[in-house]
C-alpha cells in the first residue's frame, strides 16, 4: 500500500505542475487580448455663434425748424420823392453866377485864408503884448519857447490862435495864448488887397525881458 502511493505521487505532483502552467498561461492570454468594448454611435455636434445685439448708435434729436424770418418793420409814412423829368431842360432855368472879380481879371478871393507863401505882402506886427511869465518857471529859473499858428485878419487882428509846438511842453503855452490875441499886425496883401492869412510865429520866454 504504501508503495503504490510512493508511485502516485510523481503522477500528482506532474499534474499539479500541468495545472499552474495552463493557468499562468490563461492568465497571460487574457492580459494581452484587447477588451472589446461596445460601439457607440457618433452624435453630430453643430457650433454655432451666437452674436450679441449691437447697440443703435444713439443719434441726436432732430433740430427745430428755423423761425420764419421776420417782416421789416414798415415806414410810418412814405417819402414823396420826385422823379426825374426826362423831357428836354429850359434853357432860360439854368442860371449861372459870375463873380464880377472875373471879369475884371483880379483873382477872387471870397473866404480863403492865404498862407505866407501865397502873399505878396506878407504881415507885419505893429504890436506885441508881452506875456506873464509863469511864477513856477520863475521860481525855477525855467526858459523856453512857444511857437504858434495865428490867424490875421484883413483889419490886421488876430483870429484863431493854435499851439504848434513848446518847450518845455506845457510850461509857458497858457501865458502864450493870454497874450497873442491882443497883438496887432500889418494884414497880407495880394495885388494891393488886404487878405486873411495864417502867420507861424514863436514867442521866447527868458528870464532877462522879465
Amino acid at each position: 500500500m504504501t508503495r503504490d502511493r510512493w508511485l502516485l505521487a510523481p503522477a500528482v505532483l506532474a499534474a499539479l505542475l500541468l495545472n499552474l502552467l495552463l493557468v499562468a498561461a490563461a492568465a497571460l492570454v487574457a492580459r494581452e487580448r484587447p477588451v472589446d468594448l461596445p460601439a457607440l454611435n457618433p452624435v453630430p455636434v453643430t457650433l454655432t455663434t451666437v452674436r450679441q445685439p449691437e447697440t443703435a448708435a444713439e443719434t441726436p434729436p432732430p433740430e427745430p425748424p428755423p423761425p420764419p424770418p421776420s417782416e421789416p418793420p414798415r415806414p410810418a409814412f412814405t417819402p414823396d420823392l420826385g422823379l426825374p423829368s426826362l423831357g428836354r431842360p429850359d434853357p432860360g432855368a439854368v442860371k449861372v453866377a459870375l463873380d464880377p472879380s472875373l471879369l475884371s481879371g483880379r483873382l477872387p478871393l471870397g473866404d480863403f485864408v492865404f498862407s505866407q507863401t501865397d502873399l505878396d505882402e506878407p504881415p507885419r506886427a505893429l504890436a506885441r503884448t508881452t506875456p506873464p511869465y509863469p511864477f513856477k518857471a520863475r521860481q525855477r529859473g525855467i526858459e523856453g519857447f512857444v511857437e504858434v499858428k495865428l490867424l490875421v485878419k484883413e483889419d490886421g487882428s488876430v483870429g484863431s490862435v493854435d499851439i504848434v509846438r513848446s518847450e518845455p511842453p506845457g510850461v509857458f503855452d497858457e501865458a502864450a495864448l493870454q497874450a497873442v490875441p491882443h497883438w496887432t499886425f500889418t494884414p497880407g496883401r495880394i495885388e494891393g488887397r488886404a487878405v486873411p492869412s495864417w502867420v507861424i510865429t514863436r514867442v521866447v520866454f527868458t528870464m532877462g525881458d522879465h
